[in-house]
């Protein structure tokens, strides 16, 4: 197995936030959303229409350059989204993003640590983060501070790569993935391989927290996908 190589915590150059703007996400977003809608939708149909009828405010950690938000944004109006990132050229980037779609009253940007949020107990009906455990050196502790953020009832999907057991199968993933893409992207692509935790390591990770592993799958040949719903208060 291929040991865990660190890629610096925060891309905060102008050359990898414009590089990542402009690979081509759009099916790797959608998909998200799309299983992140599936997945909160049933568990508010379990609990009735009241919670159905509410606004919705969204945690996004390690927004990028903000497209998540602005994809989710496009298909439910009733949702607001805080956005949050410690690099101040991907979050330049957001800025021009969602105004090109007009959405800067449904989603703020923040420079903010995941590994310390500075959000009160309880404040979010639904946390989210795409692509960036795989950065963070120590990753219990974002999700302590996300589990801390999350109201009773709430959300929880969080989705990463997956670090493979082989150098081949990061190549095989990087040209089947970032082919098309220039030299500087297939190297994000492969660092970030190399960065990711295994899927027994998120595993684990749930264990040493006491939520169910079972919160954790394997959700395409190269992402894994933690979604839980915290307990309600009685």
């Amino acid at each position: 197995m291929i040991p865990r190589q660190l890629e610096p915590e925060v891309m905060d150059t102008r050359e990898e936030a414009v590089d990542y703007n402009a690979m081509d996400h759009g099916e790797v977003n959608r998909l998200f959303v799309d299983d992140l809608l599936e997945f909160v939708l049933n568990g508010q149909n379990a609990l009735g229409n009241s919670a159905r009828s509410v606004s919705i405010t969204v945690l996004d950690l390690g927004t990028g350059t903000a497209l998540i938000p602005i994809e989710l944004c496009n298909r439910i109006d009733r949702i607001k989204v805080v956005a949050v990132d410690m690099a101040q050229e991907m979050l330049k980037l957001a800025q021009e993003n969602i105004k090109q779609v007009n959405l800067e009253h449904r989603i703020v940007l923040e420079i903010v640590d995941a590994k310390k949020l500075s959000f009160s107990d309880q404040t979010f009906d639904i946390v989210i983060s795409n692509s960036l455990i795989h950065h963070i050196p120590d990753p219990i502790t974002v999700f302590r501070e996300v589990i801390r953020v999350l109201k009773p009832g709430g959300f929880l999907f969080m989705r990463d790569l997956v670090r493979p057991d082989f150098v081949d199968q990061v190549d095989h993933l990087v040209e089947a993935y970032a082919g098309q893409e220039n030299h500087h992207q297939q190297q994000l692509l492969r660092d970030s391989l190399h960065a990711a935790l295994t899927f027994k390591e998120v595993q684990g990770l749930l264990e040493e927290l006491s939520l169910p592993k079972n919160a954790a799958r394997m959700s395409s040949d190269r992402h894994w996908t933690v979604s839980l719903t915290l307990p309600r208060s009685t």
